[in-house]
């Protein structure tokens, strides 16, 4: 092995906002470079603000732009990253959204230590299908868990996934979301929030972080919203995040009209002013289909507001069942409407929810997980000695 130690962090993405997953990235490559590691970090294009990326330059480390790979399986992905990582003589190479094709490529490139961190569960396990033909044998997982030294799960759930799926659980660490707990902890600011939506102080805010996808089910959020409105006229329902799919968010806005709470659910983007939102709201919505674990979620616990989530992949994890938030049975209105109706008719429930759930949240710091995530690699590389 080479003496100078090259990490290559592959997101298969870009950072759109200054989120807690970009500053565990940023620290885990500060951490990297003061052990006089070499650090690359590859993204799928330039961010459009490119303050972004300049802390990792001013780190030292380079900034490659390569296409996310076209499927699973993408032949051109395989070979770009295989020359790249063969150019630079790729010591470590970890990997994250965007994995079997750039870890094949690390296995032909004869890469010492390959990572996967896994961020979310399948639709299969969560969800109880069986996948047809070909997909029983879930090659795309399987093969990413033969090509990688370790795969680092975001939660138990998500190692039992694998492990169930394809095995290799001798190769499974669990290494817990990671969340700027001092931003949301002790934020102070001006109702600003309030203000720009015109909303008053005097109405319940219920708030939903994620994007417009169906497996964050917003639409659950909306019908349980809907019935949670008729008892108190005073709420509304903030939606933050991305218009990822275009035909789910229409789904979402004639389901707005259906319902009858136009004006009462808010529409809020893409927003870089998250910490502040929390703060300002007085009730937190997970609602997910499918979830390996949920930065939204510890980042709402830290703001000091009781949470309700979907009792489904890592989020039991997170929250433990009328102590530190609320569960809700996955997909179920009725069930959701019920645990949002009961904390916010019941003031004592929700500070008993609020004083626990910022107890432990220290498991979900930056710092905890970069110091995890830089053990397995000096331990990876102690082992290739």
């Amino acid at each position: 092995m080479s003496n100078v130690i090259n990490v290559v962090h592959y997101w298969g993405g870009f950072p759109i906002i200054a989120t807690s997953k970009w500053l565990s990235a940023l620290k885990l490559v500060e951490k990297c470079a003061a052990n006089n590691w070499k650090n690359w970090l590859v993204l799928s294009k330039q961010p459009d603000d490119i303050s972004l990326i300049t802390p990792f330059i001013e780190a030292g480390c380079e900034v490659i732009y390569h296409p996310r790979s076209q499927g699973n399986f993408d032949y051109k992905s395989i070979y770009r990253n295989l020359k790249f990582l063969l150019k630079i003589n790729c010591t470590i190479f970890h990997c994250y959204n965007d994995h079997t094709s750039p870890i094949i490529a690390a296995r032909l490139a004869n890469v010492p230590i390959r990572l996967w961190s896994k961020l979310a569960m399948s639709s299969y396990y969560e969800e109880g299908v069986s996948p047809k033909g070909l997909r029983k044998l879930m090659p795309s997982t399987r093969i990413t868990c033969w090509a990688a030294s370790q795969v680092l799960a975001i939660s138990n759930a998500a190692k039992q996934e694998i492990s169930a799926q394809v095995g290799f659980q001798d190769r499974v660490a669990v290494v817990e979301v990671p969340v700027d707990l001092d931003v949301f902890n002790y934020l102070e600011g001006a109702l600003k929030i309030r203000k720009e939506f015109n909303i008053s102080s005097s109405d319940i805010v219920i708030t939903a972080v994620g994007h417009f996808a169906e497996v964050k089910g917003w639409d659950i959020a909306v019908e349980a919203f809907s019935k949670v409105y008729k008892k108190f006229p005073n709420t509304k329902l903030l939606l933050v995040g991305k218009k990822t799919s275009t035909v789910f968010y229409n789904k979402i806005m004639t389901l707005i009209q259906e319902l009858g709470v136009e004006g009462k659910v808010i529409f809020l983007g893409n927003r870089n002013d998250i910490p502040y939102i929390l703060k300002e709201s007085d009730l937190f919505i997970f609602p997910s289909r499918s979830e390996g674990a949920g930065a939204a979620l510890v980042e709402a616990m830290a703001s000091g507001i009781p949470c309700v989530a979907s009792n489904t992949g890592g989020i039991p994890e997170i929250i433990e069942n009328g102590n530190n938030g609320l569960l809700f049975e996955r997909d179920n209105v009725q069930d959701l409407a019920e645990k949002i109706t009961n904390v916010l008719s019941d003031s004592d429930l929700s500070s008993n929810l609020v004083e626990s759930a910022k107890k432990g949240l220290q498991r979900f710091s930056i710092e905890r997980y970069v110091d995890n995530v830089s053990n397995h690699y000096k331990n990876l590389l102690e082992y290739q000695k």
